[in-house]
């Protein structure tokens, strides 16, 4: 099978996961990134925002481009991103251009005891996806977002809950915003039903994450690097870009091919989790 131009492209756009992150906390606003300063971890509307070159008091930025800064104020759920929902161009994918769905503080903590790590399973788009792996000890840099009702629902569309991932909470999670104290508080994430994966004993990191992770049970891959060990662990007898463009376009040799990855797979290791199961609208009624 010969790719078309198109068909490599998307090939490509699955290479290219988690779609680049931010170094520092940012605001997405409107499919726009602004790089917050002045933020110490306490009111973000205290903070300021770096917006085309200029630095701006948040609030001042949000009404000069059309934005409510109570909007700052709803309440909204932490919800930690342990790959691509951390990305603004995922994030712009995921979210229509309307001032509730796209207001979201995307804020990097240093959070312990929690890797991110590759899942044993390929998504939609031909990547394989990220989950969290529990690792007494370690110190690793992630994005929290902070979700409001409608984004949260919006996420949940887009996480395919029951399918392909779990919504967890996870009480007493230490997390420590850069130049602040540490903090435990109960957070939530998203974690793969498929597991983590896993190959004689040692598990993935993704490539550019900051984490004390100990190498001899962690190793540092990309996209790409995971996709390759993937094709050869399945014995596929196609050429790599046409085994990824065939998980994006033929379903149901992605759910065989995602059942042959659990071969190597392996669970979350901390199981005082709860599993969340009730509606979005619930979660607002108890922390609102």
């Amino acid at each position: 099978m010969t790719l078309t131009p198109t068909q490599h492209e998307l090939v490509a756009r699955a290479k290219r996961y988690p779609f680049g992150t931010p170094f520092m906390s940012y605001v997405f606003v409107g499919g726009a990134c602004w790089t917050l300063c002045n933020y110490n971890g306490d009111e973000l509307r205290n903070a300021s925002v770096e917006v085309d070159g200029r630095v701006w008091p948040i609030g001042e930025a949000l009404v000069r481009h059309g934005y409510d800064p109570a909007a700052l104020s709803v309440p909204r759920l932490a919800v930690l991103a342990s790959g691509s929902n951390a990305s603004p161009t995922r994030l712009k994918e995921k979210f229509s251009l309307n001032s509730d769905q796209t207001l979201i503080p995307v804020i990097k903590y240093q959070i312990s005891d929690l890797v991110p790590v590759f899942s044993a399973k390929f998504a939609s788009y031909g990547s394989i996806t990220a989950t969290l792996q529990y690792a007494p000890g370690t110190q690793s840099e992630m994005f929290v977002t902070y979700l409001t009702e409608p984004q949260l629902t919006r996420m949940h569309e887009t996480e395919s809950i029951g399918d392909e991932y779990h919504f967890a909470r996870m009480d007493k999670v230490t997390i420590r915003h850069e130049g602040g104290d540490p903090a435990t508080e109960p957070i939530y994430s998203y974690l793969s039903i498929k597991g983590v994966f896993q190959v004689d004993n040692l598990q993935f990191t993704l490539s550019g994450s900051e984490t004390s992770a100990p190498e001899a049970c962690f190793l540092a891959r990309s996209q790409e690097q995971m996709l390759r060990l993937a094709w050869k662990l399945l014995e596929s007898n196609k050429n790599l870009d046409v085994f990824i463009y065939e998980n994006i376009f033929n379903e149901s040799i992605r759910r065989r091919r995602n059942d042959l990855l659990q071969a190597y797979s392996t669970s979350f290791d901390n199981r005082s989790i709860e599993i969340i199961e009730s509606p979005v609208d619930a979660l607002f009624k108890t922390n609102g």
